[in-house]
């Protein structure tokens, strides 16, 4: 007599749903805890310091007056 395989019987449509509930779940935490914080430095505001929460690496960019991006290093805290 063959084993029953839980995973197998579980119906498709159940399957389904438990997707789209992790899918929504995750993009709901992502808006709560997101990933990239952008602050406007500097007093004409041509820099903006770009920190990594998940990482807690540093950037930081210059903006010419053509609005071309100059990047710095990454800085990384340890």
């Amino acid at each position: 007599m063959a084993q029953p395989n839980l995973l197998r019987d579980v119906p498709t449509p159940v399957w389904t749903a438990i997707a789209v509930l992790a899918l929504a779940g995750a993009i709901c935490l992502h808006t709560l805890l997101p990933r990239y914080q952008f602050e406007v430095v500097g007093a004409d505001g041509k820099a903006m310091i770009i920190h990594d929460r998940w990482t807690g690496r540093f950037q930081r960019a210059m903006y010419d007056e053509r609005g071309e991006p100059t990047l710095t290093r990454v800085l990384t805290p340890f």
